[in-house]
């Protein structure tokens, strides 16, 4: 198939219509489609490649039947194959490097939501959140589906029902797409075409799902999900052991419109985060993991420039640690009013503690689709103290704002132009807003963007994360608060050898970051780097960067001691990483640095390996060494982090998983053990064991937290 046929395809969706057709004939999961009503299903087998070309057929044929019924749909896909699977792992929401298959819907037609359902060959599932720039695999619901295993092929069985997505009464058409990868072949194949510079989840890209008569409004759809918990808490000296009950109720408001209700929220089964060296002056961003903040989340998100974004989630019920804080009750609606219009609106209150009062958390936010594929966006939000059973008068910060979202319609060209504004007790006339805008281009060859923000000095995002307004004067002992303007920019090249033995692409690129401070310092950083990346057929990757970076530093620089003065630096390294075949039981990969390191030198060494006994274990062993040497006075910095993770499947519904840090930088070894077993759909019982000492102190017992949870999702 030619370029210029894919992109006809693209622009015509007219050739990508599936017509749904209605049963009312029972169908039962079991991975076989052996039931007749399947032979009056249209089938559909027209795939195309979206990687590593996207413009011929993939070496492998998968078939595609959709059926449905008064509350579900149901498909049943054949997957042509061998037997040499690559299966990565049994445990859930593990999609991404298997034999895999999945059925992606934006039920709206919005092209800003949507959902994708995927198992890969032994029957693992995964389920996530769409949106236009990310995917959420944290996202959980109710849904059903088999694998079947034979000498040249695999069938997946699904059965969705209605009442897990949420979509627009008297609406026929949908809008859909399936995608298939093929490890062995290092293929991913789609049913509607995806340029290749797109992922294949890309929501902009979908054929249509035509309904013999549109779905109507499932009744009753109310799901209560109780959990009961015994946990004991240990830090340093004191010892804890409580019994927590509490809940949440997920309400359908309508179809495409859903209430989302929690009592005495626990998250003690989420995973704990992965430790970082920060060798930075700023605070590093971790993603969100609970699951209540997950959902339809993405119409909060991504308000701001990069990692400086007005709404993080993190900053409810966790505290500086990243340790939980009592949440008494939490509501959120999220949704769409219509076709074109979706909306999201939370409220959550924390619990007042001693030594430290609770807080009130608002947010609200509506999305317009505009043209095609374009948006408008708003967002307002109010963090309140509570203290003492009433909201202080005093203590609180708002912010309100929205955006502009251009996206051409073959998604090639994205342009931004947003403003937020913060809201204090004390009274700020100016320098308390943010602005920022940006343009990008994605070519198949040439990929880009410009971005540009400025960020007042008295501007509060307390319900947010902005790492680079606050700057820690160590001299003073203060933070000290400075507005800064940003420009950054990237220039990349995509060359894809039309033959080549072992090359899949090269990719070459420029980018380059400046901050200026508004304070009268001027220029207070400049980063630039020259990067050259080869991706190999085997799926093994090679990159080669060049980067360098100037740092005025205004305030002392506590890495070292005693702490680096202030003044100009200009620092330039070379690093080289190579990542193996992901596809062999032995993985490997390794990454080193040297260069200078503000009037230093530093070398970082980084490995990792791991060993996958397929299906059921992944063991991984990582460290990563950093070694900076600085002139005298000035002592020798050696930080170590070593990962050791292990993860056991004992099937798809019995996991346990056990995670290692020794992290110098912190002081810190964490033990995190978790075991997971899914006795129902949505229903789970965990046993969690979590344990932190300290390294200095010859290993000190710092906190240790056992817990048992139970949940069942229990549909009314």
């Amino acid at each position: 198939m030619s370029s210029a046929r894919l992109l006809a395809q693209n622009s015509n969706t007219n050739n990508y219509i599936y017509y749904l057709k209605h049963t009312e004939e029972e169908i039962l999961i079991d991975g076989l489609g052996d039931e007749n009503v399947w032979k009056n299903a249209d089938v559909t087998s027209d795939f195309i490649l979206n990687a590593p070309i996207d413009n011929a057929p993939p070496s492998r044929k998968t078939e595609v039947r959709l059926l449905s019924d008064n509350a579900n749909i149901y498909l049943l896909a054949t997957c042509y194959d061998d037997q040499n699977y690559v299966i990565q792992t049994l445990k859930r929401d593990g999609f991404g490097n298997s034999d895999e298959f999945a059925f992606l819907v934006d039920p709206v037609g919005n092209k800003a939501s949507g959902y994708g359902f995927g198992v890969n060959a032994m029957g693992a599932q995964t389920e996530v959140i769409l949106s236009p720039k990310s995917l959420d695999v944290t996202w959980d619901n109710r849904w059903y589906s088999a694998v079947s295993r034979h000498q040249d092929k695999w069938i997946v069985e699904m059965k969705i029902p209605l009442k897990s997505i949420r979509y627009k009464e008297n609406i026929k058409e949908w809008r859909i797409n399936f995608q298939r990868r093929d490890p062995e072949k290092n293929e991913t194949s789609v049913w509607f075409p995806i340029p290749r510079q797109f992922e294949p989840h890309d929501i902009g890209f979908y054929g249509t799902l035509l309904w013999q008569d549109a779905p109507a409004k499932q009744g009753g759809n109310i799901s209560l999900i109780p959990y009961v918990s015994l946990r004991n808490d240990k830090i340093s000296s004191s010892n804890e052991t409580k019994i927590q009950t509490g809940g949440d109720a997920k309400i359908a408001l309508s179809t495409s419109l859903n209430l989302d209700l929690t009592t005495f929220a626990d998250f003690s089964q989420v995973e704990v985060d992965a430790q970082v060296t920060n060798l930075t002056r700023f605070n590093i961003f971790f993603p969100e993991r609970r699951q209540f903040f997950i959902e339809n989340n993405d119409i909060f998100n991504n308000f701001g420039q990069g990692a400086d974004q007005v709404f993080y989630s993190r900053t409810i019920g966790l505290n500086n640690e990243g340790q939980p804080t009592p949440i008494l009750y939490g509501a959120r609606l999220t949704g769409n009013l219509s076709e074109k219009l979706r909306i999201g609106a939370f409220n959550m209150q924390t619990q007042d503690q001693i030594g430290s009062v609770g807080n009130n958390f608002t947010a609200m936010a509506f999305e317009q689709r505009v043209l095609s594929r374009s948006r408008i966006r708003g967002i307002f939000l109010n963090r309140q103290a509570w203290d003492e059973g009433k909201f202080s008068p005093t203590d609180y910060g708002r912010n309100l704002g929205g955006d502009i979202l251009f996206t051409t319609n073959d998604g090639k060209i994205e342009s931004t132009i947003g403003y937020l504004h913060s809201i204090k007790s004390e009274r700020f006339d100016d320098q308390n807003g943010q602005i920022y805008g940006g343009i990008a281009y994605n070519g198949q060859n040439f990929r880009g963007f410009l971005d540009i923000q400025h960020v007042g000095k008295n501007y509060f995002s307390d319900m947010g994360f902005n790492s680079r307004i606050e700057n820690y004067d160590p001299e003073n002992d203060k933070l000290v608060r400075i507005g800064y303007t940003n420009i950054g920019s990237f220039l990349d090249y995509y060359h894809y050898p039309k033959v080549s033995k072992n090359v899949n692409y090269h990719w070459s690129g420029l980018e380059n970051f400046v901050w200026i401070n508004d304070d009268g310092s001027g220029l207070n950083e400049w980063y630039t780097r020259l990067r050259h990346f080869i991706f190999f057929k085997n799926t093994s990757a090679l990159r080669f960067r060049l980067n360098n970076n100037y740092v005025r530093l205004i305030f002392p620089f506590q890495i070292t001691a005693p702490s680096l003065p202030k003044g100009d630096y200009n620092m330039t390294e070379f690093n080289i990483q190579y990542n193996s075949d992901n596809r062999k039981s032995w993985v490997y990969d390794i990454f080193a640095v040297y260069g200078q390191f503000y009037n230093g030198w530093k070398h970082t060494y980084r490995a990792g390996i791991t060993f996958r006994a397929q299906p059921w274990g992944n063991f991984r062993l990582g460290v990563e060494h950093n070694d900076i040497r600085f002139p005298a006075p000035f002592e020798r910095r050696k930080i170590t982090l070593g990962t050791t993770r292990v993860e056991i499947n004992f099937s798809t519904n019995l996991f346990w998983t056990t995670f290692f840090q020794y992290n110098t930088q912190s002081d810190n070894f964490n033990i995190n053990s978790r075991l997971q077993y899914r006795f129902a759909p949505m229903s789970d019982v965990f046993l969690v064991y979590t344990d932190n000492y300290g390294i200095e102190e010859l290993w000190t017992n710092k906190s240790r937290f056992v817990v048992l949870k139970f949940n069942y999702w229990l549909t009314l």
